[in-house]
Order: C-alpha cells, then structure tokens, then sequence
C-alpha cells in the first residue's frame, strides 16, 4: 500500500482468549466447621461443639471468561488522524450464585455453585485528529466512544437450577424492605423490578399499572403486578479530550459522558414524600404536586415505585488545565512551569440528585445512596521545576 498516500497506517487485528475470576473466598469448596454453642461436662468443664459450616462442594471452580475481538488501527494523512476500532464478544460462563438444594442429602438448603452464563457484546472507538498543526499553534481532539449489550444467557445448568427463571438482586431496607432488581434468563442484568405508576388518585394515592395492563390502586397491588422500570446499567459512553498548545501556553480540557441508563433515586423515594415527615427531614420539593396535580396524601406510605426512576444521563467537564512555560539560560533552572487546574468543574443533567454517576458495577447498578456524600470540586495552582 506504499502508493496510498494518504494511508499512513492499517493494521487488522483479531484475539482470542479465556481468563477465570476466583471464587469470592478461600476454601469455599469445602466443609468448613463453626462451633457456636458450649456444653458442661461433668460439672466443671466446657466442650465446645463443632460442626459442618455449609455444604461442601468439591466441584467449585473459577468463573470463565471466554472473549474474541476483531480490530483495525489507523493512520491517515501523515498522522493527521489516528485510530483504532473494536469488535468484542465475551461470554462469561460458570457464573457463581448460592443455590436451593435439598436436605437431605445435603446438609444445608444453599450451597455455592457454577451454572450461569452471561453474554456482553459491543464496540470500542477511539479517534484523535490534529486539526491545526503550525509553527506556534497546534490542536490535538481525543475522542473515544463505547457501547456495550448484556443478555443473562442462563442461571441454571443440568445440576442446579434456578426454578423461577429469575434471581432478585438489591435492597431497600427501612420501612420498604424489597428487592430493587430482577434478572431473568433471556433479559439484562441491571433490570428495575417494581410497580409502574401512571397517575394519582384524588387523595393523592399512587395509581400503578396492574399486570393486564389497566391502572390500579396502589393499595390492591399483587406481586405479579411488577414489571421492568428501567434499567441501571449504561449503554454509551463517551470521552472528548482536547489538547492546545500556543507558543509557551498549553491548554487541556478533558470531557466525558455516559449515556442510556437509569437512576433510582433514594434520597427522593424517602425525602420527597409528606409521610416521612413523622421520621425527621424533607425535602423542600415534599409538597410538590405530583403529575402537575395535587401532592402526595400525608397517608401515602412509602413505595418503590417508577415515579423515583430517573434518566441518568450525563456530561462533564472533568478538568481544565492552563499551564505557561520559562525556558532558562542558566546553569542553576532549566525550565519552570505554571499552571492553574480545577476538577469535577461542571456537571449538565437532568438527574435531580447530587450527582448522576452512582455505582453500575454491581448486580443493582443505578442506585443512588440515600446518605450519599456529595462530589468535591477542587482548584489547584502549582509549578514544575526542571534544573
């Protein structure tokens, strides 16, 4: 391709490999014994039982990653735009979960096993260009760009199985005491499993969506009425990192965002609701009305409910840095730098918590923390000598 001028780089690139993730704990294959109770013996000393733990599982094993990739980087126009492209296909399998047994044979109803499988399928962009390039001035842009898709292929394999197809993940404590997340063989992990409200009643009572589809009151609401309201983990992520250089000053902005998920907001589900009143705090939006009608009843007990499910989606300005540079003719200072930086700058969503980036790497991703801590925001001068 040397006649290409304006190909300065290709190359393709494909992979293959299998890494295993250890169990969450050592010796969790075997028997392992606990002793909690002490018995008088002959009036004057103690024994101290000792008796199996958990059920042994001598087949346990790592959970298995198995992943290809296809890629091609690329150089065009003497460097000017530079990149790579991914294509990536993992599926995780021998996924780990405490499994129901029977007793007997088994000594206790759970047991620790492999047997799910999970697929995640997406793309990986990075692209930088050199737009101005001159004697005194240059600019260099960075951006990089993902996408993931997750289907739970299987809780269950020939041995242990999960009889309801489902596994419920996540949990509100304090008054709700509910699971948050459902995964369900042939769906995604970081599904919200609850009621969908539609509407208000005229006492200010949530209305909720029943399973054939018609709205309901709340108060007759079925555990079969629950359905999916969103979902915690992101689909995009994107990242746009800019580079100036002017003679001795130098300018660096850096930028990202992720995108296509929700959040359930806590602090509101217990702070935005009147009846909390009775337990200390509220926020100053309580008395609001709800769906541009009336508040919420001061009876409205509190409810896990879409109503607290918000869009997550987010971008900031991560850090700006602006630096000057001295060069020295001397033998004691070679060059001095100064510079300005100031980090976690700006925040643009819609999310009406403290901040949207909230933790995804868990089986309940998207949960905002009810006593969360806000983010610090921080500016810092310094300089940088070379002698």
């Amino acid at each position: 391709m040397e006649g290409i001028q304006a190909i300065s780089n290709l190359k393709l690139r494909a992979g293959f490999g299998v890494t295993g993730t250890i169990a969450g704990s050592e010796y969790a294959s075997l028997s392992r014994l606990t002793s909690n109770m002490n018995f008088l013996v002959d009036g004057n000393n103690w024994l101290t039982d000792l008796k199996p733990h958990e059920n042994a599982n001598p087949d346990l094993r790592w959970e298995k990653k198995e992943e290809w990739n296809l890629g091609v980087d690329f150089g065009l126009l003497e460097g000017r735009i530079y990149g790579s492209i991914d294509l990536y296909n993992r599926t995780t399998k021998d996924l780990l979960w405490n499994y129901q047994v029977p007793t007997p044979p088994y000594l206790y109803s759970e047991i620790l096993a492999n047997a799910g499988t999970m697929n995640n399928k997406g793309i990986e962009i990075s692209v930088s260009v050199i737009p101005v390039r001159t004697k005194d001035f240059q600019w260099i842009t960075t951006a990089n760009y993902s996408t993931n898709k997750n289907k739970i292929v299987s809780l269950s394999d020939d041995r242990f199985k999960v009889e309801s197809g489902y596994i419920d993940a996540g949990y509100i404590g304090t008054t709700i005491k509910q699971e948050t997340h459902r995964l369900h063989e042939g769906g995604k992990a970081g599904n919200f499993w609850g009621f969908k409200v539609v509407d208000i009643d005229e006492e200010g009572k949530w209305i909720i969506e029943g399973k054939d589809g018609n709205p309901k009151p709340i108060g007759e609401q079925q555990p079969d009425d629950k359905t999916v309201i969103g979902n915690g983990l992101p689909k995009h992520f994107l990242s746009w990192d800019n580079s100036f250089v002017y003679k001795n000053f130098d300018l660096n902005i850096t930028m990202r965002g992720t995108f296509g998920y929700d959040i359930l907001n806590l602090p509101r589900l217990y702070y935005d609701c009147p009846v909390n009143l009775t337990h200390g705090n509220l926020l100053s939006t309580a008395y609001d009305p709800v769906f541009g009608k009336r508040p919420l009843s001061d009876q409205q007990e509190l409810q896990y409910v879409s109503y607290f499910i918000e869009k997550g989606d987010f971008w900031k300005i991560d850090n700006i840095t602006l630096g000057y540079n001295f060069t020295f003719n001397n033998k004691y200072i070679k060059r001095l730098r100064l510079y300005a930086s100031g980090s976690n700058l700006i925040t643009i969503t819609g999310y009406s918590g403290i901040d949207p980036e909230v933790n995804v790497s868990t089986l309940d991703p998207g949960v905002d923390a009810i006593n969360r801590y806000p983010s610090t925001r921080s500016y810092t001068f310094g300089a940088m000598v070379t002698f």
